[in-house]
């Protein structure tokens, strides 16, 4: 009669959520999303940060990774245009003081604690509305010279700088660009292509501004204070997308078609090189942070109006599902 001897070992624990982390090459079975799973190094890869109170699309962004600050927005149900201001630790978003004025398709610069939310739509028209938040409540500013909406954020609460956007009228895109001083808007260089829906990094005096359409494009200009210059054009050609980090270190992530909505890229201001993707394809979501320590969160679908992720140059520790070779 044949001996059978039992595999030695220890047992692979059953789990419904991921533990928090303890050690590379630990393994547990998620019996929620009936995978088996292992802490292991990444590097240039996103990983999944805490849920956003209010699911939402179309909203503004500003901050770092570990003090993120998201406002406005819209969402599908309820009162759709939103005023709603959410901070984030690293890991919690929590509840901030409400915007003065509640709209969609707005855009952000500065921190946590002196942020700018300026344009942006609310019925029945783009506003001009600009406000300045201190880590706890908001205050007017000075309105922009254009109002709009579908524009691109850069700078601080001091020297923040406003790109493009959609007027309200036709051809529903702009090229203009203005620059705040921390009470009032002033215009700057238009840029070379008139576009809306695109993205923003950098500073009043070394800008950013990428993708956008349409048609949707994938150009970039490099702003230096004065005027704008051609940069590197994105792989990816896209609309709705984030971004966030400095003209010589960006970020671009996310957008639309929906085949784009993963893609991210890095650029080091002369062209753009692609890293590793979202982990939940979005569109219309905010930005926040750098280049290697970066902020994603909301979206117009449903499974991305609450999602946050955060991009990590690493190497970092984090879970990953073990697959098949």
């Amino acid at each position: 009669m044949s001996t059978y001897y039992g595999t030695k070992g220890q047992k692979v624990q059953g789990i419904a959520s991921d533990p928090s982390v303890t050690q590379e090459g630990q393994v547990w079975y998620n019996t929620t999303t009936n995978a088996l799973k292992v802490f292991k190094s990444f590097t240039n890869a996103w990983s999944t940060g805490g849920n956003l109170g209010t699911g939402r699309g179309y909203l503004g962004g500003a901050g770092t990774q570990t003090a993120g600050l998201g406002f406005g927005g819209y969402a599908s149900g309820g009162p759709q245009t939103l005023n709603v201001t959410e901070e984030y630790d690293g890991s919690t978003w929590t509840a901030g003081g409400n915007l003065g004025t509640g709209r969609q398709l707005l855009a952000g610069a500065g921190t946590q604690t002196a942020g700018l939310a300026f344009g942006g739509f609310a019925s029945p028209a783009p506003r001009a509305k600009t406000e300045e938040y201190d880590g706890t409540s908001w205050t007017a500013g000075g309105d922009l010279g254009t109002g709009r909406q579908n524009l691109a954020g850069a700078g601080t609460q001091t020297a923040g700088l406003a790109i493009a956007g959609n007027p309200g009228s036709a051809p529903y895109s702009t090229n203009i660009a203005e620059e705040y001083n921390g009470s009032t808007w002033t215009a700057g260089g238009n840029l070379g292509t008139a576009r809306r829906s695109l993205a923003g990094a950098g500073t009043q005096t070394a800008g950013l501004g990428f993708g956008g359409g349409p048609p949707n494009t994938g150009a970039t200009e490099e702003y230096n204070g004065t005027s704008w210059t051609a940069g590197g054009n994105m792989v990816t050609v896209r609309a709705y997308l984030a971004g966030c980090g400095t003209q010589t270190a960006g970020l671009a992530f996310g957008g639309s078609p929906t085949p784009t909505g993963a893609a991210t890229e890095k650029y080091d201001g002369t062209s753009w090189t692609t890293t590793g993707s979202l982990n939940t394809s979005r569109e219309s979501l905010a930005g926040a942070g750098t280049q290697t320590a970066g902020l994603g969160f909301g979206g117009t679908t449903a499974p991305t109006r609450t999602a946050t992720e955060e991009f990590n140059a690493g190497p970092f520790i984090a879970a990953g599902t073990v697959t098949q070779s």
